[in-house]
């Protein structure tokens, strides 16, 4: 742990020249764009009220994250980069639990940013500040849930790990309707594991609307335990890349 806490400094700021800099024009265009839109909707479509903003939100959070979800893993052993960091004195977990906490880092960068570019729009309709905050809180996940199922997604093997990523998040928020349309049985509880607790989101947005702080941020706990396993299983599926890379070669 100590290891990885040392590497996460140096994992950041590359991640920010090799993902963020790099897509610099990417982020600014996703930013000033929801930024525009969510001012005119307030603006020229007040009756869309605080829920029109929150699902441009949502949307733009799924979008925002979407540099960061990248197959990192494969790509190590596909293209051979494990060897260079292999003839460095790391440890296989302490250098992917380092690149994932600073991929989480970044994950929380960018829901900020998305949400301070939201704020003026949000003031503008209105929105009382549980209402705000409760839309911040409920959705602000989003990023670093993908970014952590991409990261799994990669040391499953997943050659295109975002969209495993996705994948898996759409089936999270789709599963409960889909249950109703359709009896799974004992599968829909199997289901229920495999794919994210985004139900969870819901009972925190709605706890947090109506001022119950503690209790809403308690909801999320299903998410945050999801997340944790998630990064776990991907780090023990990460010691095999030693394995897997001398395979590739």
């Amino acid at each position: 742990m100590h290891e990885a806490l040392r590497l996460v400094p140096a994992l950041f700021r590359f991640l920010g020249q090799d993902v963020v800099r790099a897509r610099g024009t990417y982020f600014a265009v996703v930013l000033g764009t929801v930024a525009c839109v969510q001012l005119l909707l307030a603006f020229h479509a007040p009756g869309a009220g605080l829920e029109g903003l929150a699902t441009i939100y949502t949307l733009t959070l799924w979008v925002i994250a979407a540099p960061l979800c990248r197959s990192w893993l494969e790509e190590d052993i596909r293209l051979g980069y494990a060897a260079l960091w292999l003839q460095q004195p790391l440890t296989t977990v302490g250098f992917y639990l380092g690149r994932l906490l600073a991929l989480v880092g970044w994950s929380v960068v960018s829901a900020a940013a998305v949400s301070l570019a939201c704020l003026p729009a949000l003031a503008i309709a209105g929105g009382s500040l549980w209402e705000t905050a409760s839309m911040l809180v409920g959705a602000g996940w989003i990023p670093t849930l993908l970014v952590v199922l991409s990261f799994l997604g990669s040391a499953l093997g997943a050659r295109n790990s975002g969209l495993f990523a996705y994948g898996t998040l759409f089936a999270g928020f789709a599963l409960p309707g889909f249950a109703d349309a359709l009896w799974l049985g004992p599968a829909y509880e199997i289901l229920e594991v495999v794919f994210p607790p985004c139900w969870a989101a819901v009972d925190a947005v709605r706890l947090l609307g109506a001022g119950a702080v503690g209790a809403g941020l308690a909801a999320l706990h299903p998410l945050l335990l999801y997340m944790l396993a998630c990064g776990t299983l991907a780090l023990l599926l990460a010691l095999n890349v030693l394995a897997r890379l001398t395979r590739s070669e």
